[in-house]
């Protein structure tokens, strides 16, 4: 999992039961659109997460005036979950994975090659 879609999670999972639109999620994460919006619809794809479109009562908000309809998404309770899991092991796995500076230290005197 790339850190771009763990920090897409990580800001879904702060409000699990909240909506979002994408714009909001850019901002919040600070990722470029070209990022944001693939992962989105990986995540989507895979159903973690859900989307409807913005209904047109909800546009009649004078700050929706001029804008077009937003598509709101929010996590499944399996995507929650799912998210947890596959966060958690990102974790683990950095911590103990082999750092890449490691490699130029020189070996300890005596030690063999």
């Amino acid at each position: 999992m790339t850190m771009q879609t763990q920090m897409v999670l990580r800001q879904a999972l702060l409000e699990p039961g909240r909506e979002w639109y994408g714009l909001e999620m850019v901002q919040a994460t600070e990722l470029p659109t070209g990022t944001v919006y693939p992962i989105i619809t990986r995540l989507e794809q895979a159903g973690w997460i859900s989307s409807r479109w913005e209904d047109p009562d909800e546009q009649r908000d004078a700050d929706a005036l001029g804008r077009p309809r937003r598509r709101y998404y929010q996590l499944t309770q399996d995507g929650a979950e799912n998210a947890r899991l596959a966060l958690a092991k990102a974790h683990a796995s950095r911590a103990t994975a082999p750092k890449p500076w490691d490699a130029l230290r020189p070996h300890a005197p005596g030690a063999s090659s």
